[in-house]
């Protein structure tokens, strides 16, 4: 197959336009993946490398995904999708990335996409996207696995998901954080069902549709985890 993407869009949180050329297909996208992995650049003098090793945070991922999943279908069109990736990479603290960059490394995932889609919709599921782009490595995991979780490292998930500063997970940071709980389980799939399901669970559990540091710790407790990968088995069989 040969995948053109033939989209344009707007930053709008970002106050900038980027267009996609409409001529770039897969085939550039391995060419460039080639040149790269032999440490050249292409002929555009663009330099792969520092896109491909650039790890997002969980909380990154969620904020661009949810806003272009507006319809909660849980997955992305490819027209949605290149348009996604210049959200997520062309910000104003990523100076060092350029358009072009993006424009190239969005035809090398649509090509890995050959690999990643699993059920061969020609579709972007969560699941299939955050295994062709690298996040970061699950933060919870280094917290969940502790023979003891103490206040300090509840603390530091608090700080860790909390982007807005203000003591609570809310919104997408709550997402965020749920969906790296669900991360931590293998046997759960990692998707926008499972995790809204989740939240609906972790609302329960904590009266409250935000998380303040003492329902994170309520939440992370051993007993609460073990209730909450029953129900989300039970959701996914």
């Amino acid at each position: 197959r040969t995948w053109t993407l033939e989209s344009s869009g707007i930053n709008a949180e970002y106050g900038q336009h980027y267009y996609i050329t409409n001529n770039l297909s897969i085939e550039d996208g391995i060419k460039n993946e080639k040149m790269s992995k032999s440490g050249s650049k292409d002929v555009a003098g663009v330099e792969l490398k520092k896109l491909r090793n650039k790890k997002l945070t969980s909380t990154e991922f969620m904020q661009v995904w949810f806003h272009y999943d507006k319809d909660k279908s849980g997955y992305l069109e490819y027209v949605e999708f290149s348009q996604f990736m210049k959200d997520l990479f062309l910000k104003k603290d990523c100076t060092d990335i350029t358009p072009e960059q993006v424009e190239k490394y969005t035809a090398e995932v649509i090509h890995l996409m050959d690999t990643y889609d699993e059920n061969r919709d020609g579709r972007f599921e969560m699941n299939e996207l955050a295994k062709a782009l690298k996040i970061e490595e699950n933060y919870l995991n280094k917290i969940i696995n502790k023979k003891s979780i103490k206040d300090k490292h509840i603390q530091s998930v608090l700080k860790h998901y909390d982007s807005n500063c203000d003591q609570m997970l809310q919104g997408i940071e709550l997402k965020a954080f749920v969906g790296d709980l669900v991360r931590s389980t293998p046997d759960i799939p990692y998707n926008f069902a499972m995790i809204e399901q989740a939240c609906n669970y972790i609302q329960e559990m904590s009266g409250d549709s935000k998380l303040s540091i003492d329902s994170i710790k309520l939440i992370l407790s051993l007993d609460n985890r073990q209730q909450l990968h029953r129900k989300l088995s039970e959701q996914a069989k």
